[in-house]
């Protein structure tokens, strides 16, 4: 099986939380025996132990960056003729290049969902598959209604969407999209790996922003760190509401992040009220499992589909049980112990990517 994918960015010094993602799958991939090629629609472009790649193409890295970095403007169909059929020119090279592909896999690219998926299908007679990472990227969910997302119309292109979350699944078959499968995320366990650390972190946060948890913050974070002001509560991320009595540090990277998951005691997952109102399970939650820490979250209905409450994680449901939670486990290190363990146990069993990997190459061959 050899795949072609294109990647929203796969440079992980830029900003984005899909970024670790893709390198998880991409990776994943080549470890259950697929060839993988790349070529991201933004950021540099490079090979990996697990991928080769291509560059963007020259109308994104020469044309559309000069005019932006001497201020000239295009206009948007002028733009997106220009981008439309410098990407098709693109692949056209691509795939000349390289023989035999047998899947186009697009991951979180909306800009490339309207025009390439039919030209790839009519021109190389090849299926694509978009995979829909971003709640943000459906209508209904979006939360700045942003003129940038997807229409409904960019769905019906492809061959099939595969989204993260099976009730948006749910959704956009009953809104009429003819092929939606459901992969979950997932989580690299040698990537998001358990080690030896001094836990000298009580309760540690990494989110980006408070929008539309506002209230879910305040429950677990703010008002608990005035109350427990023996506690060290650690919060990593731009937050622009009140944190109560906490040590904050600003965005770092994905090996930092991971250090820091190893250093607290409590890992917190709080999800946005769009996941919680659609069922929706982030990516964080597998991670943070698949580095056995101890995962104390605020209640989601699909996280009972993943990973056992009380047993594999903590779901809190107000600020009375975040406290009584809190001193529990902080005082109980042989229970947070236990917790971990069996949350990783969890992952290693069905939540790896290379589960993932599977599931979609399944797809992949019953679309040839």
């Amino acid at each position: 099986m050899k795949i072609l994918t294109i990647v929203s960015a796969i440079d992980l010094s830029k900003p984005g939380g899909g970024i670790p993602i893709w390198w998880q799958m991409l990776k994943s991939f080549h470890e259950v025996g697929a060839e993988v090629i790349v070529v991201p629609c933004a950021g540099l472009s490079f090979r990996s132990p697990w991928w080769r790649s291509f560059p963007r193409p020259f109308v994104q890295n020469n044309l559309f960056d000069y005019a932006q970095q001497h201020g000239i403007s295009i206009n948007k169909k002028t733009s997106r003729n220009l981008f439309e059929r410098g990407w098709k020119r693109h692949l056209d090279k691509i795939f000349r290049a390289e023989s035999n592909i047998d899947a186009v896999l697009m991951l979180s690219v909306p800009a490339l969902a309207e025009g390439i998926p039919l030209y790839i299908r009519r021109k190389h007679n090849v299926s694509t598959v978009y995979y829909e990472s971003d709640i943000q990227n459906i209508p209904k969910y979006s939360l700045d209604h942003h003129p940038g997302k997807h229409k409904l119309t960019d769905y019906f292109e492809v061959d099939a969407v595969v989204c993260a979350f099976e009730k948006i699944s749910q959704e956009l078959r009953g809104m009429g999209v003819k092929d939606v499968r459901t992969v979950p995320f997932g989580a690299d366990p040698t990537i998001f790996a358990p080690a030896e650390v001094k836990q000298d972190i009580d309760i540690f946060f990494s989110g980006y922003g408070a929008l539309d948890r506002e209230d879910w913050i305040r429950q677990m974070i703010t008002n608990p760190s005035k109350l427990m002001k023996d506690t060290k509560f650690l919060v990593e991320g731009h937050f622009n509401v009140d944190l109560g009595v906490v040590q904050r540090t600003q965005s770092v990277s994905l090996d930092k992040y991971i250090h820091l998951c190893r250093r607290s005691k409590i890992n917190l997952n709080i999800l946005r009220q769009q996941f919680v109102n659609g069922g929706v399970l982030n990516s964080r939650v597998f991670e943070l499992a698949s580095l056995e820490c101890c995962v104390v979250s605020n209640p989601c209905s699909s996280l009972v589909e993943f990973f056992e409450p009380n047993k594999e994680i903590i779901v809190v449901k107000d600020e009375n049980e975040a406290v009584e939670t809190y001193k529990w486990l902080l005082s109980s290190n042989e229970d947070r112990m236990k917790i971990g363990k069996a949350a990783r146990q969890k992952v290693l069993q069905k939540h790896t990517y290379n589960h993932r990997a599977r599931e979609l190459i399944t797809i992949f061959e019953e679309l040839a």
